[in-house]
């Protein structure tokens, strides 16, 4: 499943960047890294990256069976982590979640895209068959590039969710069926 990291990919910028799989000797770096996403950004995460014991509990409980996190890496520093999600038994082992953050000063610039496309061939290797992205409503960049990559909107749920503060927002259910590949184009 994890063959072919690290893997160096180059950005539209011609910046070169690292993506692998995260280790634990990455929890001071990654707390780095979230601690320097604006606080306006970091309402919309599930978690207070900003506290040093989330990320931590995270390391603590690395299994990359139940949660896989990449990296990306510029000089030695974390710009972006994405992760996939999944359920080893149940009625939904096969479905895999995914979720993303990008530094700032990345965005735009094809990461996002890049990491997220990472996550697909991965969920495809390992037999999922479909893939959900849970977002805050009024996150646009990220609801267009899931929908660059194939994911469609399922479902809205109202008022769902609350960020940091206590402010309500909506919950946007995207998915992709794995299982529907485009036609191949002949040459």
């Amino acid at each position: 499943m994890l063959a072919g990291f690290p893997k160096q990919v180059t950005l539209r910028t011609g910046t070169s960047v690292t993506i692998r799989p995260i280790v634990k000797e990455d929890a001071e770096r990654l707390h780095a890294f979230f601690c320097k996403i604006p606080r306006e950004d970091r309402l919309f995460l599930r978690d207070d990256v900003s506290l040093r014991e989330v990320i931590d509990s995270w390391m603590d409980d690395l299994d990359y069976g139940k949660v896989l996190p990449l990296v990306a890496e510029v000089d030695d520093a974390i710009v972006a982590d994405a992760t996939l999600h999944r359920r080893r038994f149940g009625w939904t082992s096969h479905v895999g979640k995914v979720r993303l953050v990008v530094d700032r000063d990345y965005r735009g610039k094809g990461l996002g895209t890049l990491m997220i496309e990472e996550l697909i061939n991965i969920a495809k290797r390992a037999g999922l068959e479909i893939l959900v992205a849970e977002i805050m409503g009024g996150q646009t960049v990220a609801l267009s590039i899931l929908k660059r990559l194939g994911f469609e909107r399922e479902a809205v749920f109202y008022n769902y969710v609350k960020d940091q503060t206590g402010e309500e927002h909506d919950l946007v259910v995207m998915m992709k069926n794995l299982q529907i590949e485009p036609a191949m184009v002949p040459f």
